[in-house]
């Protein structure tokens, strides 16, 4: 890492894993370490992500469309949040990010690979990948009955599957699998027990 640089830690994973809970944390973690820290997720609430967050419920565009519009709202975020945060010294916390786009695109037919070529020509790549590892029935189970939601169109069972089997998939040193079906503050352990190989409290 270049002197100056901040970090990127992406937190990946299918819905229900607890990304968002364990990103908080992270950050909390971190703060207290003596880092200055930025958090982030996608879609954004830029002008590509609000379209992608309304066709969660309203329908979802062709995976072409799709694709390309992630892609649109990803080069936004980079370019208006995360090389700033970046270049500011800051460890970024990322919910979701390329990955995500590879696996729930790629569920839909698309190449894989092909999406992650578009992607790492426009964007950074991370420096750790937490991937959140869970069952989908029990991810679906946590939406209903913790959260008092209703899945959307990202969140069908059989879809779920195929988006865990590609997430599993994945070849890149940045990752790092963590079982997410245990409590939050039993995955956190794991989690922390990563961050602190690469964050030494800041003296």
């Amino acid at each position: 890492m270049a002197t100056g640089r901040g970090r990127l830690i992406v937190f990946e994973g299918i819905d229900g894993t607890g990304k968002s809970t364990q990103l908080q944390w992270a950050a909390i973690w971190l703060h207290a370490r003596g880092y200055k820290v930025a958090t982030l997720r996608e879609p954004t609430r830029g002008p590509h992500g609000k379209v992608l967050r309304a066709s969660a419920q309203a329908g979802r565009l062709t995976p072409e469309d799709e694709r390309d519009l992630f892609l649109k709202d990803r080069e936004w975020n980079v370019r208006v949040n995360l090389r700033p945060s970046l270049d500011a010294g800051k460890v970024v916390l990322l919910d979701r990010y390329y990955y995500s786009s590879i696996a729930y695109q790629g569920a839909r037919g698309l190449d894989p690979q092909d999406i992650r070529r578009r992607n790492e020509a426009i964007a950074p790549r991370p420096d750790l990948v937490i991937l959140l590892d869970l069952p989908p029935e029990i991810a679906l189970r946590r939406i209903r009955d913790s959260r008092g939601e209703t899945p959307n169109l990202f969140e069908n069972l059989d879809y779920l599957r195929r988006v865990r089997a590609l997430f599993l998939a994945l070849k890149d040193p940045a990752i790092v699998r963590i079982d997410a079906e245990p409590s939050a503050e039993i995955v956190w352990q794991q989690v922390e027990a990563v961050l602190k190989s690469l964050f030494p409290p800041v003296k």
